[in-house]
């Protein structure tokens, strides 16, 4: 089965009978055209339904409606897209099903969000029905809404008192233009850590609530919400709802029903807040704008930072991104491209001081005879941290207690049976769990492969971390903060409020530390492995690197005390690294894009992924060599040469859950030629080939090179 989409979302727009109502008022039209929920490219488009008079005042664009479906007839859900005053001229009047019954009395769509479903659907490669179900809130498995007693926040607003600087000032000015003016260009507030970009988001709301239009704040992480609800809250009061994953489907619902009704003014929340139902919506806000979590891995792998973008388009909001390294791809568009985002800059800190950063080179600590995991200077530096009353957040991209399992005899490594990576051994449950499909099995006390006792636990993660610390300093508190410890609705508020409150003084954690927390005693950072995210074979390794040290770094010194970061790695010389010492992003950003440009890669061209997954590594293997071929041919007949393919090979992890993944990509430097192009070689494909045992991936421009 293919997720691949095979209508066209300008056909099914386009023409007199698809008309986009402003208002919801049945005109006494016969017939309406249904987008019905099934998520298969052979039904991907869109049914006309007749209007039983009995349903002439509840039938309108924007409803849920169940209708008779396939030759059984069956009851599916459907989503009335728009109405008709006749039948298509191809199909007789006999042959039209009657509409079964309206689900609920309120729209789940709104004229905004219809036309922002059907340009997802020609931009993200998958059908109607995932677009329409992504922007539309979840039903129970009965389709009917789940209710929830979640009270809305009864907090009062507090006036700010806060003085900007001039920086400020003018970063909000200008965002206030963009306001008045329509909403055009999307902005680029580009600031380094702690310059108090949320203090220009909460101005530029505060304007905007106050001429009665409502604002959407994405936030890369579940685990920053509860510090930007507090401040938008402790601001804002009432007006403010939250949604993320961690609450329930009742909980998620509500929130989304008092956005419809103007109940809540601003939701604060990750990337799906952006589909929030506002009537009058004026500003979207996408916080750490260069966080790969705004991507979504899913049908439809929609970003939300083009969402943002196109939602402001079609209904005049300003849309501003802010980061203090912005991805690559933005800042070009703020400074180089021809079509430009606007840009504002914060140079300085609130406090003005930056944290004092040191590059630890690892090798140099081997030569010297220590193997611990941290170096010398590390630990007397976490040492005085403790002595001075301070705290510190230590950071390792990687959970679990060590990274894999081999034995010391044969070289073989505990791998995964369903997914083609290395186990990874969690302490806490004594257990080697993967962390892709969650499968778990037991430590083994012999190795499987050879029948050796030799068998260890080698790498590092964050709970051999939280260990070493714990007995390098007993008299500390120490708190670790990752998918093991954040579990449940309220896991990361919970760590996140004991920390702050001094109950610890040492915070462990993953990435979810590692940006946009603010805590004022916090006057060390440390960087355990700065290396992990360096050779991934993605091209965009060096940027990821900058970015996460440059983040993590920001953390230290935000208040009165001066900061100090360690960043340990074996790869000293590397520019990511160098230049994450100094926070310098314009000398990365120039030597970066010198790299991009003689690659030709994003954004100097665009990259298409091509990716098949099935139980059959031969025939995913053998489907894609087809594949290959055809673009060969096809780009070889073009004679312009203006498509240049990525040999096929393994994706990054080539299997997950007994799916076997393999890859091709496909670069050119516009977009209209290279989708077409795309498209028709994978048409041609599905002549001769059905692909019936396979999914089909397509994904522009991908995050992530997987």
């Amino acid at each position: 089965m293919s997720s691949c989409a095979t209508g066209n979302a300008a056909d099914l727009s386009s023409g007199p009978h698809v008309r986009l109502e402003a208002s919801y008022d049945s005109l006494g039209w016969g017939f309406a055209l249904v987008c019905v929920d099934v998520l298969h490219g052979d039904v991907d488009r869109l049914f006309h339904y007749k209007i039983p008079v009995e349903l002439a005042d509840s039938v309108f664009a924007g409803k849920r409606v169940r209708v008779p479906f396939g030759k059984g007839s069956g009851i599916k859900i459907g989503y009335v897209m728009s109405l008709s005053e006749a039948p298509p001229p191809d199909l007789a009047i006999d042959k039209i099903k009657d509409i079964h019954s309206v689900c609920d009395d309120f729209p789940v769509l709104t004229a905004e969000t219809i036309s922002l479903a059907h340009w997802m659907h020609g931009k993200y490669y998958t059908t109607l029905a995932a677009c329409v179900k992504c922007i539309a809130p979840s039903a129970k498995a009965d389709g009917r809404f789940p209710m929830s007693r979640r009270k809305p926040s009864d907090a009062l607003p507090v006036p700010s008192t806060v003085a900007l600087t001039a920086e400020q000032q003018r970063a909000v000015t200008q965002i206030s233009e963009i306001i008045n003016g329509g909403g055009q260009p999307p902005l680029l507030l580009h600031g380094v850590t702690g310059s108090g970009k949320t203090e220009v988001y909460l101005h530029v709301i505060e304007k905007v609530l106050a001429a009665g239009r409502q604002a959407i704040v994405l936030v890369p992480e579940i685990a920053l919400t509860p510090q930007m609800v507090g401040l938008f809250t402790l601001r804002f009061g009432s007006a403010v709802a939250v949604t993320h994953s961690r609450l329930t489907q009742g909980e998620r619902f509500q929130i989304w029903k008092m956005a419809l009704t103007g109940e809540t003014q601003l939701i604060i929340g990750p990337r799906s807040a952006v589909f929030a139902p506002f009537p009058n919506l004026g500003l979207i806000v996408i916080d750490e704008e260069h966080e790969h979590t705004y991507h979504s891995e899913t049908a439809p792998k929609y970003d939300a930072r083009q969402v943002a973008i196109k939602r402001g388009e079609l209904c005049g909001a300003a849309v501003v991104f802010g980061s203090a390294t912005p991805s690559l791809e933005s800042y070009f568009r703020a400074t180089e491209a021809p079509t430009r985002y606007a840009l504002a800059c914060l140079t300085e800190r609130v406090n003005k001081t930056l944290p004092e950063i040191h590059i630890v080179d690892m090798r140099r600590e081997l030569t010297r005879g220590n193997t611990s995991v941290f170096a010398g200077s590390f630990q007397e530096a976490l040492a005085e941290t403790l002595a001075d009353g301070q705290q510190a957040i230590l950071f390792l991209n990687r959970r679990g207690y060590s990274s894999f399992v081999s034995c010391r005899w044969c070289g073989h490594v505990m791998t995964c049976d369903s997914c083609r990576v290395n186990h990874t051994y969690h302490a806490d449950k004594k257990r080697l769990l993967c962390h892709y499909c969650g499968k778990g099995v037991a430590m083994p006390e012999k190795c499987p492969a050879c029948g050796s006792e030799h068998i260890k636990r080698a790498g590092t993660g964050t709970q051999k971390v939280e260990e070493e610390i714990s007995e390098m300093f007993p008299n500390a508190k120490v708190l670790r903060m990752d998918m093991d410890t954040t579990c449940g609705k309220h896991g990361h508020a919970k760590i996140l409020d004991a920390f702050k409150a001094g109950e610890a003084q040492i915070l462990i954690g993953t990435q979810m530390v590692a940006k946009g927390l603010d805590f004022p005693k916090v006057t060390m950072v440390g960087v355990v492995a700065a290396d992990m995210s360096l050779f991934t074979g993605d091209f965009r390794a060096g940027e990821y690197t900058f970015q996460l040290l440059t983040q993590v770094a920001g953390r230290a010194g935000r208040s009165a005390d001066a900061g100090r970061v360690f960043i340990q790695t074996y790869n000293p010389e590397h520019y990511a690294i160098i230049l994450s010492e100094k926070s310098d992003y314009e000398t990365f950003y120039k030597h970066e894009m010198s790299l991009r440009r003689a690659m030709n890669y994003p954004p100097f061209s665009l990259v298409f992924s091509i990716m098949f997954t099935g139980p059959s590594e031969r025939e995913v293997i053998d489907v894609l060599k087809k594949l290959a071929a055809i673009m060969e041919y096809c780009n070889a007949k073009d004679g312009k040469n203006r498509f240049e393919l990525i040999g096929f090979s393994p994706a990054f992890v080539s299997m997950i859950k007994k799916q076997f993944r393999w890859k091709l990509l496909v670069k050119c430097r516009e977009e209209a030629p290279l989708v077409a192009f795309v498209l028709y070689c994978i048409r041609k494909l599905r002549e001769n080939d059905p692909l019936k045992n396979l999914t089909t991936h397509l994904t522009l421009n991908p995050i992530m090179m997987e």
